[in-house]
């Protein structure tokens, strides 16, 4: 029995972390510049997917495109 109930615990500690993870994954958001701009955009933006993928940069945060010296797209407002 107490065999049982550790196997139904491991079961849930193990869904409730890949839910958080998969959580976590899910409302990571991504902006995306160009090299030969000094825009930065939602990847899903209309003229974020104009963009040469030759010369896309990424950033994994507003404040990281900002301390590039990127300013918000007009159009997505990121």
């Amino acid at each position: 029995m107490f065999k049982q109930t550790k196997k139904k615990t491991a079961i849930i500690l193990l869904t409730l972390v890949t839910l958080l993870m998969t959580l976590n994954i899910a409302t990571a958001t991504t902006y995306i510049g160009s090299s030969q701009s000094n825009k930065f955009h939602y990847t899903d933006c209309r003229w974020a997917k104009k963009i040469n993928p030759g010369n896309a940069i990424y950033f994994s945060s507003r404040e990281e495109a900002f301390s590039y010296g990127y300013v918000p797209c007009k159009v997505c407002k990121p």
